[in-house]
Order: structure tokens, then sequence, then C-alpha cells
């Protein structure tokens, strides 16, 4: 066997000389800190330490999640951290204080590394390179708790604590256009405590987001739209989006920019085909519990986008095109709940009947708004539906009796989508963000389109369709964005 084989202390020599803190100090420094380690492995909801413990070691969190809480005057408990990322848990009272007046808790399995707490005092003072690394970290970690105690008391919103929460877990991995994906590990009863919110207003923050274009919710999965951090609007001059607090007496009024005008137009129009392309993934039994709750979430948001248009003050032309949508929608959801291959034909016309119509709301609003701008809202938005009723096509394709209809649309619906990309190029250029989630964009269609294409490698019709909807899916979120960038240019 070889020495390294047979050193005890592997795995945390290994784990601590690529960690973050300790990475990279002399040999002889680490082989000393790495002497008075032990590994720690906790299950799911098992105590680290608890409140009013001996601060006896320093634990870094290398895997897995835990959290932080600390009990409050009443009795109650406030969660002041989650940690699932690789950090040193605790600094202020691992080199500050003798017990610990927090607890903490794994949320789900994790793996850490213990050092003996005064051997790594003693080490920082002789040290100056550690010694600078760990006042470092004690900056950070003042400075988040600074802004995180100003954010809470002083003017930000739900919406704003949550979004800059939901920064502060992607870290520095956020770019100029994409997304940037997290998960949430904790419970939303265990973040919503963490942002110092209800879950119920969790639930309306992560909406408002969502409807901000800010974010896509998956599940667990959160997938920030980086692109749509950047105040497009602001032109050359880069600042985040904020939200800010509204001023007492501020009521919800019944006019919106033409800009957003358009875009809740066009989810109809893009909405119309979303709900046949999870319907047939319903009935072709591809993951057909998630995509029955989609279809049920997909429903609800055309209810709530009509309901919407319902109470703007709106011209009596587009009154009368709404009307039309309106008494569509009822044919169209009966059919949508009727998991029968039989009526694939029908949900097929109807959706198309709905494009139609959705498509003429759009068009009728574009036209009456009369700015030039907002024509790139339509355009985008577009795009988005054209994706959808792509994916819908490839979908539909396989019942007897669509196989010519959907021969005919594909095509001109491709040559559509790639036309109104390269005009939104040009029409963006004076805006990075723009331009680089136009080129994400690009890029996802292309994918996209290759895995439209039949290929042995898919080993059967299912999974092939299975990998169409995930890209459709991805390349969703892309464009969606794109059409909220050019929403916000349109003010």
């Amino acid at each position: 066997m070889s020495a390294k084989s047979n050193d005890p202390l592997r795995a945390q020599r290994e784990l601590l000389s690529g960690s973050q803190l300790l990475g990279g100090l002399p040999a002889a420094l680490l082989d000393t800190l790495v002497a008075t380690s032990r590994l720690v492995k906790l299950a799911a909801n098992q105590t680290l330490y608890a409140a009013g413990d001996p601060v006896r070691e320093a634990f870094i969190l290398f895997s897995g999640s835990v959290q932080r809480a600390m009990n409050m005057p009443g009795g109650t408990t406030r969660v002041i951290q989650l940690v699932q990322e690789e950090q040193l848990l605790s600094p202020g009272e691992v080199f500050g204080a003798s017990h610990y007046a927090s607890s903490c808790t794994s949320i789900a399995a994790a793996q850490l590394v213990a050092i003996d707490a005064p051997a790594l005092r003693k080490l920082m003072h002789q040290n100056h390179d550690l010694g600078c690394r760990i006042v470092s970290l004690l900056a950070q970690r003042l400075c988040a708790t600074e802004f995180d105690v100003t954010g809470f008391h002083y003017g930000l919103t739900g919406a704003q604590r949550l979004l800059d929460y939901l920064l502060e877990l992607a870290g520095d991995q956020a770019g100029l256009a994409g997304e940037t994906t997290v998960e949430l590990k904790a419970s939303k009863k265990v973040v919503a405590a963490r942002i110092g919110m209800t879950p119920e207003s969790l639930s309306r923050n992560l909406r408002e987001l969502s409807e901000r274009g800010v974010i896509v919710v998956e599940g667990r999965s959160v997938h920030i739209q980086n692109a749509a951090l950047s105040d497009t609007i602001g032109g050359s001059t880069r600042q985040r989006v904020n939200f800010s607090r509204k001023r007492k007496g501020d009521v919800a009024g019944r006019k919106i920019s033409s800009g957003a005008l358009i875009n809740l137009c066009g989810r109809l129009r893009l909405l119309s085909q979303r709900l046949a392309l999870t319907w047939g993934a319903v009935v072709s039994g591809l993951a057909p519990a998630r995509e029955r709750a989609r279809l049920h979430q997909l429903e609800r948001e055309f209810v709530r986008n009509l309901s919407r248009l319902e109470q703007l003050e709106l011209d009596g032309e587009l009154r009368s095109v709404l009307a039309a949508i309106q008494d569509l929608w009822p044919g169209y959801r009966a059919a949508l709940n009727e998991e029968d291959p039989a009526i694939a034909e029908r949900v097929f016309s109807l959706s198309e009947d709905m494009l139609a119509v959705a498509d003429r709301l759009t068009v009728t609003a574009t036209r009456l708004v009369g700015v030039s701008e907002v024509s790139y809202v339509n355009q985008a938005g577009r795009n988005r539906m054209l994706l959808q009723r792509i994916a819908k096509l490839f979908l539909f394709r396989e019942w007897a009796g669509l196989q010519e209809r959907v021969a005919e649309l594909s095509p001109p619906s491709c040559d559509e989508f790639e036309s109104n990309l390269r005009e939104l190029t040009v029409a963006g250029a004076p805006y990075p963000e723009v331009v680089a989630q136009l080129d994400v964009v690009d890029k996802q269609w292309r994918k996209f389109i290759r895995t439209l294409c039949p290929d042995l490698a898919y080993a059967g019709w299912s999974k092939h369709a299975r990998l169409v909807l995930i890209e459709s899916d991805r390349l969703l979120r892309g464009v969606d964005t794109a059409a909220k960038l050019f929403e916000r240019l349109s003010k």
C-alpha cells in the first residue's frame, strides 16, 4: 500500500487543501490544521451544535446544506442563514466568542470538516496569509449582515430581499445573459423565515419576480434570467433592476405601459400553443403527472391574463377581439381537460383558432399604440409563440390525420422565427444585454432545431420527445427574457 492510501487524515487533507479558505497555504501549515481536524457527516435534520455550546471546533461545510438559527425573545426561533455551498460556519462566533449564540442543523445530508478552534486561532496570529484570509472572510460576513439588516428595515420590498437572497445563492456565476440556476434545498417555510417573511409572502414574491421576467421557477429550481437583472432602459449606464417599496396610498392603476400591454396580449398567443403542447405531452404519456400539473397551472395563467386585460381601459376594437377570445376559451378548456388521444385533431384545431384570435388581439394593440418600438415587443413575443407552436407540431405529427397540416406549417414557422431573430438583433444592437441575450437565444435555437431531427441515439420516440420538450423549455426561458427586455426598451 502507498503512504497516501495509509493516511488516516486523507479525506480531510484533500478537502482542506482544495478549499477556498485554506487552499494554497504552505504545506507545513496545512499539515498542522489537518492534524487537528476530523471529518463530520450529518444526516438530514441532525444538530451540529446548539446555542450555548462551547466553541471548541470550527466547521467548514463542503457538501449538503445547513441552517443557522437563533432563539428570539418570546420563545420564537429565527433562521439567520441558509448555507448550501462551501463555507466556514459562524466565523464571528468561532473567532469572537467562547460559546455559540446560534444553533446549526442540517437540512439535507451534509459533509463537513471540523478543525480545532484554538489551534486555528493560534495559527491565524502566526501566519500573515491565513490571518488576512480570515479578516477578509469576517469583513464579507459583516457587509452581508449590514446590508441584510438595512434592507430588511428600510425600503426594500419582499421581492427585492428575495432576489438578493437568490443572487447570494448564485454567487459570482451570473453573466451578462443566459440564465443561472439555483436550487432551493430548504423548505419554503425555512427560506421564508431566513428572508423575514411568511411562506405566503414568499409565494407572492416569487410570482412577482416571475411576472417581471427576472426568474423562472420549476419546482425547487429557480432559473435567474441574467439579462433581466440589468435595467435596460438605463441605456449605456448599467445598473441593477430594483424593486423599491411603494409609497403609502399607491394603488395599482387601470393603465399599463404600451410595451406591457403588447406583452400581456402576446402571452395569450403564447399560451394558446403551450396549452396544446402540454396536453399532447400528457396524452402521449411523457411524464404525465408533471405535465398534468403544468397544464392546470397554464390554464390558471390564461384565466389570470384574461382577467388582467378585462380590468384595463381598452379601446373598443380591443374589447371586441378580447370578447372573441372569451367566447372560444370555454370550449378549448373543456377539450384540454379530456385526456383522450381521439380528440387530438379537435385540440389542435382549437389551439389554432385561439392562436388566430390572440394574434389579432396583439397585432391590433400594436397598431393602436402606434409607436414603432412596441413592434419589437410584438415580434419578440411572436417568436415566443412560434417556438411553442413548432414543439406542438412535433408532438401532434404522431396522430393520424395531422401529418399533412404539420408538414405544411412547420417550415414557415421555423423560417419566421429565424427572420424575427435577425431583425431583433439589429434593433437591439445599442444595448449589450439585449445583444448578449439574443446571441444566447440563437445558440439555443440551433440546438433545439438539431434536437427536432430524428436520431438513432434517442432510442425511441418517447425519449426523443422528452428531449424536445426539455430544449423547448430552456429556449422558451431565453426568448421570454428577450421579450421582456424589449418591453422595457419600449418605455
